[in-house]
């Protein structure tokens, strides 16, 4: 890694951390609402990352387990959750899209190591989770949340999953392809960075501007 590809790496360990901590001294806004567990979420996210970067650092392949199997998984699942079962109020849409995604984690398995089936599971969830952003911006369109934005928490969380997931589904879904080239696949990366950055960066925003009960 260059010089400046570390320091976006732990410029987003301190946004994660930002975000977690944050949520903790916003939590009694919060504490009698479902975006409790958004807080819990983000504390999650910081704790994981920050045993990711102090105690598996030197192990590589574990890392890979760690985060293909349990914290990816449970970043998407969670967000199923918080789309479709709290905001749209579509609760089999979140049933489903749960099933589906826990099914494509199985060719792994079944196939072994193989960098197609690696990234199965990554582009399911995210196209999963695009059908839900779409159907969020589509709610806050025909709503009068889209006037008062600057209070709406969906409004933040929806544009900050939308830039990453979405805007970050070719490196993994390419991951094979562009890691071929150097300088393709470090431009990328630092995309990849910044952009997970500014999605913690809004989460953040989300906690201090809006307000539990506007969607």
């Amino acid at each position: 890694m260059s010089d400046f590809q570390i320091l976006l790496v732990q410029t987003l360990l301190l946004a994660e951390v930002a975000a977690a901590v944050i949520g903790v001294i916003k939590f009694k806004k919060f504490r009698n609402t479902h975006w409790k567990w958004f807080i819990y979420f983000l504390l999650f996210i910081a704790c994981t990352e920050l045993f990711s970067y102090f105690v598996l650092c030197n192990y590589i392949k574990v890392r890979t387990y760690f985060y293909d199997f349990f914290v990816i998984p449970m970043e998407f699942l969670f967000l199923f959750w918080l789309y479709s079962y709290k905001s749209l109020g579509k609760k089999k849409l979140f049933w489903i899209s749960a099933v589906i995604y826990i099914l494509s984690l199985f060719p792994y398995f079944t196939f072994g190591k193989f960098t197609l089936i690696n990234s199965l599971n990554y582009i399911v969830g995210t196209f999963l989770l695009s059908i839900m952003i779409i159907l969020e911006y589509d709610k806050q369109i025909k709503s009068d949340a889209i006037l008062k934005f600057k209070e709406n928490m969906m409004f933040y969380i929806n544009a900050a999953v939308g830039i990453f997931f979405v805007g970050t589904l070719p490196f993994f879904a390419f991951h094979s392809l562009i890691w071929k080239d150097a300088m393709i696949w470090n431009n990328y990366y630092i995309f990849f960075m910044l952009t997970n950055i500014l999605m913690y960066t809004l989460f953040s925003i989300a906690l201090l501007w809006g307000k539990p009960n506007t969607y």
